[in-house]
């Protein structure tokens, strides 16, 4: 099995040398999810006798990984506010005064971090592109639906570490057999010109972009619907998302 995953691996270890990250710091961290994922999968056997034997790794690995404390999430701040102004009443995607009161882009700000200053995530979105500001008037106006962060930046790499984990996850679920199944689909096709898949990748983006929107309207309606619902009720997630990946096969 472990040859098959060549095709997942080779992509990882180009992202780790291009960051900088040296193999040993990889492997300290693929052993604790090693142990993570034993742990999960041993029925409440959990000693460290028992995870030794389902990861290879020696006894006082397991302990000393054990102890460690569970990393912290990261909150994507930038993306939800964007989110937040789009589909609050009060905001609506309208233009918004810098600072002041609600509805004020400092207002909105405030709803999303308050240990963060709201100049700081202006600066963040108008780096981006996300917003502009008006300089006579003082106030900032929405110029894209999502957050795109700078390439190369931290954000980015969160952006496809979340989205990536998400569908390594969903897959991964099917090929345990978990029930019922995650949708999971992928049409690929070769021996096509350069002109032809860029005709295909027009078809897709607006497609899948169309049905991304209607998603995350009907997402937020549903999500103010719960707002007055029991906490234990309100714990599901979503993700969903599409890919486009195209290259010149260079064996021809």
């Amino acid at each position: 099995m472990i040859d098959l995953l060549d095709r997942l691996l080779a992509p990882l270890a180009r992202l780790m040398v291009a960051r900088g990250v040296q193999f040993p710091e990889l492997s300290e961290r693929l052993k604790a999810h090693y142990v993570d994922a034993a742990r999960q999968m041993s029925d409440g056997k959990s000693t460290d006798s028992r995870l030794s034997v389902l990861t290879g790794l020696q006894r006082r690995d397991i302990a000393r990984l054990r102890a460690l404390p569970a990393p912290e999430p990261r909150t994507h701040h930038l993306a939800r506010l964007l989110a937040l102004w789009q589909t609050e009443p009060e905001y609506a995607g309208q233009d918004l005064p810098k600072n002041g009161d609600a509805p004020s882009f400092e207002a909105l700000a405030h709803m999303v971090r308050k240990d963060i200053h709201p100049r700081t995530m202006l600066d963040a979105l108008a780096a981006v592109g996300a917003v502009s500001v008006d300089t006579e008037t003082q106030h900032v106006r929405l110029l894209q639906a999502s957050y795109q962060p700078l390439q190369g930046s931290e954000d980015q790499l969160a952006y496809l570490t979340e989205n990536l984990g998400d569908h390594f996850d969903a897959a991964t679920d099917n090929v345990l057999g978990q029930t019922p199944p995650h949708f999971e689909r992928a049409v690929d096709y070769t021996a096509l010109t350069d002109e032809q898949v860029k005709q295909l990748k027009a078809i897709h983006d607006t497609a899948q972009m169309a049905l991304l929107k209607e998603l995350s309207a009907r997402a937020a309606e549903m999500k103010k619907a719960a707002r007055s619902l029991p906490a234990d009720q309100v714990r599901s997630r979503f993700r969903a998302g599409g890919y486009f990946y195209s290259q010149q096969d260079k064996s021809r």
